[in-house]
């Protein structure tokens, strides 16, 4: 025990022995003893211990902040990727009985028919300039132009016997007017020559073919049938020494054609 501690115990103990002794004193001495023993418990003052404790100081608690969010850099918009001018998507046409696709930088004209023609539209490629190396002309125009007609058949006639008395028909027209009637393979006794006329098949389709002279090219017509209709597909077909783009047009016209389809 601490010192301090048993002199509390040892002062208590002393009082309690002094009280029990003063029940049995006389008057006169029991208060001499209360008084001596009161004096003595009075100058003996009761000192706590201190204690000291080591404690770590809590620090105070500093306010939560809110992040500053980072600033995002802002990047310049990605390029639109531009499509490779040699890569040229297609167009659909479709009309009354028929549709065909086309090359989409090409444009179509609407013509005002000559009858018996009740429909006329032209397929006109964009316009060139081409200059061959070793000549001294140039060419400058449409690239390609195809022709495409309608006619009414409302017999429905098939279209081999149809286009045979078109033709014999525009041939005597022409004489009885008086106008040139050489371009139509026709002799002049009346008679089609058969080796510029033929049975074809277009895009799938039975068609009949007719090779026109036009002067400085030829112009191969196909026709076919579409129920009440004729459909007359032509171009010029110039030679090479006349057109240094005949190969190229022969191309475009094989592509256009080859999509043609009859519709009911």
């Amino acid at each position: 025990m601490n010192g301090e501690v048993k002199r509390l115990l040892l002062l208590t103990l002393t009082g309690l022995l002094v009280t029990a002794c003063s029940n049995a004193l006389t008057p006169d001495v029991k208060t001499t003893v209360q008084v001596a023993t009161g004096a003595t418990l009075t100058i003996q003052p009761t000192i706590i211990p201190t204690l000291t404790l080591n404690a770590t100081p809590i620090p105070p608690e500093m306010p939560t902040q809110t992040p500053t969010p980072k600033p995002v850099p802002a990047f310049p918009p990605a390029p639109k990727a531009a499509s490779s001018p040699l890569i040229i998507s297609l167009a659909t046409y479709k009309a009354r009985g028929f549709s065909f696709q086309y090359p989409a930088n090409a444009r179509v004209e609407n013509i005002a028919p000559t009858p018996p023609v009740v429909d006329e539209i032209h397929i006109v490629g964009p316009d060139v300039w081409v200059k061959p190396g070793d000549a001294d002309w140039f060419y400058n125009g449409p690239a390609y132009e195809l022709i495409i007609r309608t006619y009414e058949n409302p017999d429905m006639v098939d279209v081999e016997p149809w286009t045979r008395t078109y033709i014999l028909t525009s041939w005597q027209k022409a004489r009885e007017q008086g106008r040139p009637w050489g371009a139509v393979p026709i002799s002049e006794q009346g008679i089609i020559e058969e080796d510029k006329v033929g049975s074809v098949i277009v895009a799938g389709q039975p068609a009949f073919w007719v090779n026109y002279f036009a002067f400085d090219s030829d112009l191969p017509a196909f026709y076919l049938s579409s129920d009440s209709q004729i459909i007359e597909l032509s171009f010029y077909d110039y030679p090479l020494v006349n057109q240094p783009l005949a190969t190229i047009q022969q191309d475009v016209y094989a592509l256009i054609i080859s999509t043609f389809r009859l519709e009911k």
